[in-house]
């Protein structure tokens, strides 16, 4: 369950040939992120740490936008931006470029940015990168740097039963015009 060294895919963490083991922190979140559809066979694995990791937490600013308040208002002129707020909406923006849900079509050069990003934050000493799943439930995505800090404890099949869509229309309806 654990990539293959020599076969490494790209990944959000992850250029092509150098292995990084994601993992959620819960089954579903785990099931959501491959992305399944109704009928289809996943094989799970449950992990132990050999170790403890030292994580970088992306999740602070989960689901927001940092073009939000403060830096709003920075935008239009209205008022100066503190170095915190600075720091926060940079943070918000790394979690989001890490938890955003891609596509199999998207380009994997879309990846570059966190790409590089991880190999700075694991140069900078992390072990792991977490961040929140958009998938709806209160589970984490973790992307662990060194493969043999864990151990696979077992793995199991899982079908996938239904998958829950809740959805709402954002903006107006566009018609075709006849001519």
């Amino acid at each position: 369950m654990k990539p293959l060294v020599d076969r490494a895919k790209e990944g959000r963490a992850n250029p092509s040939g150098i292995p990084v083991l994601y993992v959620g922190t819960t089954v579903r979140t785990a099931i959501s992120e491959v992305r399944p559809w109704v009928g289809a066979n996943v094989s799970l694995a449950t992990c132990k740490l050999l170790s403890p990791l030292r994580v970088l937490d992306l999740s602070l600013g989960h689901g927001k936008s940092s073009l939000s308040g403060p830096i709003f208002s920075y935008i239009l002129g209205v008022k100066e931006l503190t170095a915190q707020q600075k720091e926060k909406a940079v943070w918000t923006d790394i979690d989001n470029a890490f938890s955003t849900p891609v596509t199999r079509s998207d380009d994997k050069a879309n990846y570059a940015p966190t790409q590089i990003l991880a190999e700075l934050f694991r140069s900078a000493g992390y072990d792991a990168i977490a961040s929140k799943s958009h998938f709806g439930d209160e589970g984490y995505n973790i992307a662990i740097f060194d493969l043999d800090s864990v151990d696979v404890v077992s793995c199991a099949p899982y079908q996938v039963k239904t998958i829950n869509i809740i959805a709402e229309q954002v903006n107006n309806a566009w018609y075709k015009t006849s001519t």
